[in-house]
């Protein structure tokens, strides 16, 4: 039996510092991404809480298929504000992000470990109160204390997380290691059973790509792409990959390949007349 791939395009999180959009641009951009079947549209989080709020409200209203996702604060008020915006959504997904290295965890977060593991299952439950999709991304997952880590995956996934993303927030892992990292995690967090695992990795090695593909081969089913990529696994690089390699590895895809190009195009067209 074939395992599905959920590609989730994380192109409209790259804006603000690679490039900025006009509000029409940022409605624009998730309904065609709806129409290229990518299961998940990542979108930016609630930071000015007028405009913001009627950007996901919008986005909301016009995707069909798609999940829609976005990022809350580890914080009951954030998780309150991002809800109603985006609860209209006919797919709607929270997402708590955490940094598990103890450099950024510090230096972003201000917490201590224990502290980091209160607020992740505090987020969490939060969120579940809302919606029954809910994602815990391990931000740089790669450079974790590994032990911290898979604790870190346990609370979110008792807390009731339905996708654990880790991500590579360097860049720098190689396709043979991203494997035994990634099985070094199933094997000391046997809670992962029934819960997806996803994959966010930079492309400073240029290597995001290959690491994708390892990464579905070690029981990844959710990648962080983008049809626009910056330093970015490339959609279109990996739908063409599963596309004509999928049945080998047991897995495929909803992107709609034929369209593909055509999209992509689109898409790219409105980013680039605006890169800073």
């Amino acid at each position: 039996m074939m395992e599905q791939i959920r590609i989730s395009d994380v192109t409209m999180k790259q804006t603000g510092k690679d490039f900025t959009l006009s509000f029409k641009e940022k409605i624009e951009i998730p309904k065609l991404l709806d129409k290229l079947g990518v299961s998940v549209i990542e979108i930016e989080p609630i930071v000015q809480p007028k405009i913001d709020a009627l950007r996901i409200k919008s986005v909301a209203s016009t995707v069909r298929n798609s999940i829609v996702a976005v990022p809350v604060q580890l914080s009951q008020e954030s998780v309150d504000a991002t809800w109603n915006a985006l609860k209209e959504a006919k797919h709607p997904r929270l997402q708590v992000c955490a940094s598990i290295s103890t450099v950024q965890m510090e230096y972003l977060f201000k917490k201590k470990p224990e502290a980091m593991l209160k607020a992740i299952e505090e987020a969490i439950l939060a969120c579940c109160k809302k919606t029954a999709d809910v994602e815990f991304v391990a931000e740089d997952a790669t450079r974790s204390d590994t032990s911290f880590l898979y604790k870190a995956i346990r609370t979110a996934i008792a807390a009731g997380a339905k996708t654990v993303t880790v991500c590579d927030a360097t860049g720098a892992i190689l396709p043979g290691e991203l494997g035994v990292f990634l099985d070094a995690i199933y094997e000391n967090v046997p809670e992962l059973k029934g819960v997806t695992l996803g994959l966010s990795c930079l492309n400073e090695l240029a290597m995001a790509d290959a690491c994708a593909i390892a990464a579905i081969r070690h029981g990844v089913r959710e990648i962080k792409a983008a049809a626009y990529p910056i330093n970015q696994i490339s959609l279109s690089n990996v739908a063409r990959l599963i596309a004509a390699k999928g049945d080998l590895w047991g897995v495929n895809c909803p992107v709609r390949t034929v369209e593909m190009n055509r999209i992509v195009k689109q898409v790219a067209w409105m980013c680039e007349t605006r890169r800073s």
